[in-house]
């Protein structure tokens, strides 16, 4: 998507689904993703390992109000999760190499590309399910 060291969002361009703990978890994910693709080349080690944590929480609370309210895709979503999460442990352990390429890539494109796509699916059917059986 962009080939500059900014992601494709900004917290004020995410979308909003309704649901505060998914909210408040994404507007903190651009914000993180954007202090890892603000950081100087060589220096994407410790924003990435603050970003890649963030992640783990943030999938885990979201995998649990799912799993709590019985949501229908549940597997499905949660296994994207699991992939994502396999991905940046790969490049953490890179980092930790002092390889920065690869994730350095991944902030600045993959990773925004994905999430942007992520919120307006599996995100939006999982924040209206929710919405419902709280109803």
């Amino acid at each position: 998507m962009l080939a500059t060291a900014t992601p494709a969002a900004t917290a004020s361009d995410v979308p909003m689904l309704g649901q505060a703990v998914m909210d408040r978890d994404h507007i903190d994910s651009v914000a993180l993703l954007q202090a890892a693709c603000d950081a100087p080349a060589g220096e994407l080690r410790a924003p990435f390992a603050i970003f890649a944590k963030h992640l783990r929480e943030h999938f885990a609370r979201e995998n649990a109000l799912m799993t709590q309210h019985g949501f229908f895709a549940l597997h499905c979503h949660m296994d994207e999760h699991a992939r994502v999460l396999k991905v940046v442990a790969t490049l953490e352990a890179e980092l930790a190499e002092g390889k920065e390429d690869r994730a350095r890539l991944y902030v600045t494109e993959h990773f925004p590309d994905w999430f942007h796509t992520h919120l307006a699916t599996m995100d939006r059917v999982t924040a209206d399910f929710l919405a419902h059986a709280a109803g």
